[in-house]
């Protein structure tokens, strides 16, 4: 980004943010709100993307249009496609994310499924519908929300885990492919955050210790002052040292069981994530 050219001006006046209506996703609406921009957002649970939309309204002065969607059904664009009709998405957070804590063979073959339309299938459809504009518009954001998870093999999480990892190369790759179309693509991993899909998973944090803990506005704050700097980011100090270490000083083996041990510790029994 130049630096005389702000945020709203680089990739406004309109963003779309999945999985918008609580979590991280609330926290993206929220500070893009408080940059003036305008807002699709996108969530299944209608009541409360509603309530949050209602809010940031009320607050911001800004227009939003919220969106009932289930990002899990083939069709799921036809929705968010006549929402967006005319309007110019210069910024397309990829937030939402679906899966379960639990051992792979033990668990829901349809949920996981589900688990692949809503965190692979479906980036990959507004990535290639809202990307195409921003090529032509010559300008534009992307960010693919991946995890921690994805940096290697994760037991007890091997399905969501392994979405993640689609994410973040999907993110770096076209990082390198829509630069010369002066549109910003970011993979952001965060680590374990303070939402209410964490809370709801059962996850026990204080059973792994020196696990890092983070709430939602830093790391969203992290992923908007990351994207047209780095194709990936990791946020928070805490787990970049983390990630750092892992993943150069152990070998492959053991950096996957360590993980898997962990996350043991961390879903005690199988759990929704979301």
């Amino acid at each position: 980004m130049k630096k005389t050219q702000s945020f709203k001006d680089r990739y406004g006046p309109w963003s779309l943010v999945t999985g918008a209506a609580s979590g991280i996703g609330a926290e993206f609406g929220r500070q893009l709100a408080a940059r003036g921009f305008n807002l699709v957002l996108v969530d299944i649970q209608a009541d409360i993307l509603h309530e949050h939309a209602r809010g940031l309204k009320r607050r911001c002065g800004i227009e939003i249009r919220p969106v009932v969607a289930d990002l899990s059904k083939p069709d799921f664009i036809d929705k968010i496609r006549k929402s967006t009709r005319g309007l110019s998405i210069g910024l397309l957070v990829n937030n939402a994310g679906y899966g379960t804590a639990g051992e792979f063979m033990n668990t829901d073959l349809i949920e996981m499924i589900d688990t692949l339309a809503v965190n692979c299938r479906a980036p990959l459809v507004l990535t290639h519908e809202y990307g195409r504009a921003m090529i032509k518009r010559r300008r534009g954001g992307i960010i693919f929300i991946s995890s921690t998870s994805a940096l290697q093999g994760t037991a007890i999480v091997a399905n969501y885990a392994a979405t993640k990892a689609y994410n973040l190369i999907l993110g770096e790759a076209l990082w390198d492919e829509l630069r010369r179309y002066n549109v910003d693509v970011l993979a952001f991993c965060p680590g374990a955050t303070n939402t209410p899909a964490f809370e709801k998973s059962g996850a026990r944090i204080d059973a792994v210790p020196g696990m890092p803990f983070m709430e939602p506005e830093p790391v969203v704050a992290e992923a908007l002052a990351a994207l047209g700097r780095v194709p990936r980011a990791i946020a928070g100090r805490d787990n970049r040292v983390i990630a750092f270490i892992m993943t150069r000083l152990l070998t492959r083996r053991k950096l996957i069981t360590l993980y898997g041990k962990n996350t043991r510790l961390l879903f005690p029994v199988t759990k929704r994530l979301v």
